[in-house]
C-alpha cells in the first residue's frame, strides 16, 4: 500500500489512464499513451473494478489532518472518480450493453490535428493503434450481449461507419506522406486496411442486430438516482431535481413568447424564428466570418474584465473532420500536457456535392444569433477558456481528471451563453436573445426528457413532442433529440450544471455583499479543473455550502 498522497494519487491516475489511454493523448495531451488501445477483457474489468476498490479503501486510511487543502480537494475527487468509474462498470456495464463504449478505442484524432511530434512519429504511434484494433474489436464482440437498444444501434453504426470514413480519407491520404519512409507507408497502410475490415465487420454484425433490437431503455429509478450520486455527487430526491428543471423551462417558455411580442406582435414565434434563420453566412465565409465574431467576443470579454484569458492563444477556427461531420460545431482545444498549443473550433459547412436547397436548410443553424451563441458556449467563454484556466490547474489531480463531471463542464459553457447577454453583451440584439433562449429551451427539454423517460416511463413520442412543444423544434430534429435521451440519459448536465453554477453565483454574492466579485468567481469555476459542483461549492463556500438548487 502507498505510504503518502502522493504515492497513491499517482497510482490512481495511473491506473485510470491505462483504461482511458484517449483521454489522456486527446484531452490531456500525455502521449506516452500514444498508440495504446485499453484492455477491455472481462479479466482486465474485473482487475480495474478491484484496484479501484481497494484504493478507495486506501484513501480513507490517509490522515486527511496531515494533508494540505489542496490534497484534500484531491482526494474527494480521487474518490468520485474512482466511485464514478466502478458504477458504470460494474452497475451500467455499458462495456457489455454499448457498442458506443468501444468507439474511444479506435480515435485518431490526435494523431492527425496537432503537430505536437514530427510526422513520422505521430504516424508511428497511429499505426500501433491500428495494428491493435482487429483484436480490440474482437474482445468488443466477446463482451457485448445483444439486444440492445434501437436508438443506440443507430448511432453506434453511424459512429462507427464514421470512424471508417476517416481511415478511407484522411488516414489514407497520410500514409501516402513523402515525409514517411517507405517502409513505414506500407506497414501504416496494411494496418488501415486491417482496421477498416475489422470496424466493418462489426458495423454489418451490428446491423444484424436491428431487426432484434428493443425499445427497453430506461435505467429506472434506483439507478438514475446512482447517476446524480455518483457521477455529480448529487444526493437529492429525483423530484425535487425535476422540480428546478421544470421551473427553468417556463421560465424561459414565458421569456421567447414576450421575446416574440416584442419584436413583431403580429408574428408568431416561428415566423420569427424563420426570418432569422434566413440570416446567415455563405458557405464560403463560414469559417473566416466565425474566426473574425472569436475576436470579437474575446475583446468583450477583456473590456468588461468578466474572465481571466489566460494567454494570447488562440483557437483555429477550421472545418469539422469527415468522422465527426453529425456535429454543427464542436471545440477540440489541447490538453494541459500538450505539447502543441494548437486548439480547434470545429464548424461543419456543407458538403460541395449537396444541392443548393440542402445546403441552404443546413445553413440555417448557422444563422447570425446561432453562431454567437454556440461560439460562446464552445470558446470564449465557454470550453476553450475552461481549457486554458486547466493549464494552469493547482495540481497534477485536477489536470488529469479533467472530465470528472459533465454538469462542470457542459454546464459552465451552458452558463456562459446566459451570463454574457446578462452583461450586456450583443447590445439587446433580438437574434442574439432568441438564440440564447432557444438553446436554453432544448437543454430544459433534455434535462426533463431524461428524468421522465428514464424513471417515469415517459414514451419517445411524449418525448419529442415535448420538444416541439417548448423548443420548437420540427419533428425530425425533436425526435433526435427524444432518442438521443434513450442511450444518452446524462444529458442532463447542460442544465442542471447551468442551475448549479447559477445558484453558487448567487449564494457567493449574498455572502460576499459588496466585495463580491464576478470576474473572481468565474475565475474559480474554471481554475480548478471541472470537478463535480458539490466539491467546487465546498471548496468556495465551506463545509456547509447549502442547497445546490
Amino acid at each position: 500500500m502507498p505510504q503518502n498522497f502522493t504515492e497513491l494519487s499517482e497510482q490512481i491516475l495511473k491506473n485510470f489512464l491505462a483504461m482511458n489511454p484517449s483521454v489522456a493523448r486527446y484531452y490531456s495531451g500525455l502521449h506516452e499513451y500514444d498508440g495504446i488501445v485499453p484492455d477491455f477483457s472481462r479479466k482486465s474489468i474485473e482487475n480495474y473494478l478491484s484496484t479501484a476498490r481497494q484504493q478507495l479503501a486506501d484513501l480513507d486510511k490517509l490522515d486527511r489532518a496531515a494533508l494540505s487543502d489542496q490534497e484534500k480537494f484531491d482526494v474527494d475527487l480521487l474518490r468520485h472518480n474512482l466511485a464514478a468509474g466502478s458504477f458504470d462498470l460494474a452497475d451500467l456495464r455499458h462495456w457489455e450493453t454499448s457498442p458506443l463504449f468501444y468507439v474511444g478505442g479506435l480515435t485518431l484524432f490526435s494523431y492527425l490535428s496537432r503537430n505536437y511530434a514530427p510526422l513520422e512519429k505521430r504516424v508511428a504511434a497511429l499505426t500501433e493503434q491500428q495494428k491493435q484494433i482487429p483484436g480490440f474489436l474482437k474482445v468488443a464482440r466477446e463482451n457485448l450481449k445483444p439486444p440492445f437498444a434501437r436508438p443506440l444501434l443507430e448511432v453506434s453504426i453511424m459512429a462507427l461507419q464514421g470512424e471508417i470514413r476517416l481511415r478511407q480519407t484522411d488516414v489514407e491520404a497520410v500514409t501516402r506522406s513523402p515525409e514517411l519512409s517507405a517502409e513505414l507507408q506500407r506497414e501504416s497502410a496494411q494496418a488501415n486496411r486491417a482496421a477498416i475490415a475489422a470496424i466493418q465487420e462489426l458495423v454489418d454484425y451490428l446491423k444484424e442486430q436491428q431487426a432484434h433490437a428493443h425499445d427497453d431503455f430506461a435505467l429506472g429509478r434506483e439507478n438514475y438516482e446512482k447517476l446524480l450520486r455518483y457521477g455529480e455527487l448529487i444526493d437529492m430526491p429525483l423530484e425535487d431535481v425535476l422540480a428546478a428543471g421544470e421551473r427553468n423551462l417556463q421560465e424561459n417558455f414565458v421569456a421567447i413568447n414576450a421575446l416574440a411580442k416584442e419584436i413583431d406582435p403580429n408574428a408568431s414565434l416561428g415566423e420569427i424564428k424563420a426570418r432569422f434563420d434566413k440570416q446567415h453566412p455563405t458557405a464560403e465565409d463560414l469559417i473566416p466570418y466565425t474566426q473574425g465574431l472569436l475576436e470579437n467576443i474575446r475583446e468583450y470579454l477583456i473590456a468588461r474584465d468578466l474572465i481571466t484569458i489566460p494567454n494570447e492563444n488562440r483557437a483555429t477556427v477550421a472545418p469539422t473532420p469527415a468522422s465527426q461531420r453529425w456535429s454543427f460545431a464542436s471545440m477540440a482545444p489541447a490538453g494541459p500536457f500538450e505539447k502543441s498549443n494548437e486548439s480547434f473550433y470545429f464548424v461543419t459547412p456543407p458538403e460541395d456535392n449537396w444541392t443548393p436547397e440542402r445546403a441552404e436548410d443546413w445553413l440555417t443553424v448557422f444563422n447570425y444569433g446561432n453562431l454567437e451563441d454556440i461560439s460562446i458556449h464552445e470558446v470564449y467563454p465557454g470550453h476553450f477558456v475552461h481549457f486554458q484556466h486547466i493549464h494552469q490547474a493547482p495540481s497534477r489531480v485536477t489536470k488529469v481528471l479533467l472530465m470528472s463531471s459533465p454538469c462542470h463542464f457542459e454546464g459552465w459553457a451552458h452558463y456562459a451563453e446566459q451570463m454574457m447577454l446578462e452583461q450586456g453583451y450583443g447590445n439587446n440584439d433580438p437574434a442574439i436573445r432568441m438564440a440564447q433562449l432557444t438553446w436554453a429551451l432544448v437543454r430544459n427539454c433534455r434535462y426533463i426528457a431524461s428524468l421522465k423517460m428514464h424513471t417515469q416511463a415517459m414514451c419517445v413520442d411524449e418525448a419529442t413532442r415535448l420538444f416541439m412543444d417548448y423548443a420548437g423544434l420540427a419533428e425530425g430534429p425533436a425526435r433526435a433529440e427524444a432518442l438521443r435521451g434513450t442511450f444518452d440519459p446524462g444529458y442532463f448536465s447542460y442544465t442542471l450544471g447551468k442551475l448549479m453554477f447559477l445558484k453558487l453565483r448567487d449564494d457567493l454574492r449574498a455572502r460576499d455583499g459588496e466585495k463580491f466579485s464576478l470576474k473572481a468567481f468565474h475565475d474559480a469555476c474554471v481554475s480548478n479543473g471541472a470537478p463535480p459542483l458539490p466539491l467546487l461549492r465546498k471548496k468556495l463556500l465551506g463545509e456547509n455550502a447549502g442547497a445546490l438548487l
